[in-house]
């Protein structure tokens, strides 16, 4: 279960990672950080409690679920891809689309402290090279199919389109 708190840090919402987001993304963020199951414990130096993630990359958020909230498919892949970029969130594990249960796994990264400088560690969503999905080759059989042909075909004058 998730936490009755969430914990934002001042020097995360001030920062140029942050501020550069969207709305969505923001959203996301915040849904993201409900997720977590947060744990205080004593500091190294003995000084300072620190709230540890306990859930960190376990973080489960799929597009049925953004969806119920109100964000679009194509606005959560975006914001999914701004988070990743700016080092809000990591990917510990792309799922399979939920196929079988197989969901992404999400992390809370610590790497958008080093946005915009040399030390940053840039990051991407790795592309979705499943088999059978979207328009890859061996998709467009319809086109050996159509009886209309686009040989010899002028922009501006349609009497050269042709049947096959």
């Amino acid at each position: 279960m998730s936490s009755d708190i969430i914990v934002i840090e001042k020097e995360l919402l001030k920062s140029d990672a942050f501020r550069g987001l969207t709305g969505a993304a923001k959203t996301a963020y915040f849904d993201f950080r409900m997720k977590c199951r947060i744990k205080s414990m004593k500091s190294k130096n003995g000084r300072k409690k620190e709230r540890v993630i306990l859930n960190n990359g376990e973080l489960e958020y799929c597009y049925s679920e953004a969806e119920k909230k109100g964000i679009t498919r194509p606005r959560f892949m975006r914001a999914i891809d701004a988070l990743v970029e700016r080092g809000l969130i990591d990917i510990a594990h792309s799922g399979s689309g939920g196929r079988k249960g197989d969901k992404s796994l999400y992390a809370i990264s610590e790497r958008w402290r080093h946005f915009g400088t040399k030390n940053f560690i840039p990051a991407k969503r790795s592309r979705d090279n499943r088999q059978g999905r979207g328009f890859q080759k061996g998709h467009d059989h319809w086109r050996k199919n159509s009886i209309i042909s686009n040989k010899n075909v002028n922009p501006t004058v349609n009497e050269n389109v042709t049947r096959n």
